[in-house]
């Protein structure tokens, strides 16, 4: 339908251009005179230029797209080169090339930035760099370029749209994190130790033979440059810690403060050498048993980026993992409801080692009931830390509010 308006607009605008013409020229004819000739002959070019427009295959245009801003984060800003390239010259003169973006949010926050208006001229090849501020997390996706070419007076236009779709991952903003261990796992049994992690393995004993499995930071790579083998380090204390992160997926004021914290946590012990686990439990319970690698990790963050508060969830909470996970358990929510408490008070009876962070808004009082709830949490054992955006680098040294 929309092709056939489109069609039958051209053709009428191109019944009217003939018609100024054949006017033109039949006014010249019957009044004679010079002054009859010189207005169809001032009319003459620019009417040809529109029936030559009229014919110009607008599929001779192909355009490439780059972006040149790689990992965003939330707030981050999008910097994109749009270039168009064309087989032959033609003089084009007025064109209007605009990015369609997929998401409504992103069309109102790119404003005029993602059109550009220009002279085509007898170019084979123009390109225009935008950029894009503030970009809200998540997955936005770019349809492709919309070109609408014009002659002098208006009289015909042209539109193609190209598709060159790509999807745009804005991550979750992280911030740096003074992590502590919460419960270091020794070889035998359990114990509470105040050092980090990466100390722990830098007091290194000695040396012996690689084997599958060892982290690539043990390597000891001193003797690879002597010996041509691959020798891992000793430790004296090998000491490592199983953390397992689960997120409240349901809506909450301060939901992207959820997802900054949980994506700062979990890249910080990453980086610390914790073995971590994550599960979020929102419309279905995502789990991700291990992370080591940085590809892993990616693929948690592009997960973060992409979560949508849920309203309601259609089943009860169950943030339990699918398979048995030791160590420290860390929660994060917004409003903890008396199930979610519940089932952390019974986790700590089973000798878990829990922390619960509640994330406030900033300069806002906890309310009353939240209060309630925090408090009946702890006579049940649980140890429950308020936290505002501005306190997430001290978290795990934060004192309970």
């Amino acid at each position: 339908m929309r092709k056939s308006k489109k069609l039958l607009s051209m053709t009428g605008r191109f019944v009217f251009i003939v018609g100024i013409l054949l006017s033109a020229y039949g006014f010249a004819m019957f009044q004679g005179g010079k002054v009859s000739w010189t207005i169809f002959y001032i009319l003459f070019p620019f009417i040809l230029y529109s029936i030559a427009l009229f014919v110009y295959p607008m599929n001779t245009i192909t355009a490439e797209r780059k972006i040149l801003t790689k990992n965003i984060e939330n707030g981050g800003k999008l910097t994109v080169t749009v270039m168009l390239k064309r087989r032959f010259s033609f003089p084009l003169l007025y064109t209007i090339v605009t990015e369609k973006w997929g998401s409504h949010q992103i069309e109102l926050r790119a404003k005029n930035k993602s059109s550009y208006l220009f002279v085509f001229g007898m170019r084979k090849q123009v390109e225009w760099t935008y950029e894009i501020d503030r970009l809200p997390r998540g997955q936005h996706i770019t349809e492709g370029i919309h070109i609408e070419l014009s002659d002098f007076f208006g009289w015909i236009r042209k539109t193609a749209f190209i598709p060159l779709r790509e999807s745009i991952i804005v991550f979750p903003k992280t911030v740096p994190m003074n992590y502590m261990s919460l419960d270091a796992q020794y070889d035998r049994g359990a114990i509470a130790s105040p050092f980090t992690l990466i100390k722990d393995t830098t007091m290194a004993t000695g040396v012996r033979e690689y084997q599958a499995g060892d982290r690539v930071t043990w390597i000891h790579w001193k003797s690879f440059a002597r010996t041509q083998n691959l020798m891992t380090k000793e430790f004296e204390d090998r000491q490592s810690e199983d953390l397992l992160v689960v997120l409240d997926e349901r809506a909450s004021e301060q939901f992207e403060e959820q997802i900054e914290l949980a994506a700062s946590l979990v890249k910080e012990a990453i980086q610390q050498q914790a073995n971590v686990s994550f599960i979020s439990v929102g419309e279905h319970k995502v789990e991700y048993p291990f992370i080591h690698s940085a590809e892993q990790l990616h693929d948690l963050l592009v997960h973060l980026a992409k979560i949508e508060p849920v309203e309601s969830p259609p089943h009860s909470m169950d943030w339990t993992p699918s398979m048995r996970i030791g160590g420290s358990i860390v929660f994060i929510t917004g409003s903890p409801d008396w199930e979610i408490l519940q089932s952390l008070g019974g986790a700590t009876r089973a000798n878990s080692s829990i922390i619960c962070f509640v994330v406030v808004g900033e300069g806002k009082r906890v309310p009353k009931s939240l209060s309630e709830r925090i408090s009946y949490a702890r006579m049940k054992g649980v140890k429950i830390i308020t936290l505002r955006k501005t306190q997430f680098a001290n978290a795990f040294r934060e004192e309970a509010m």
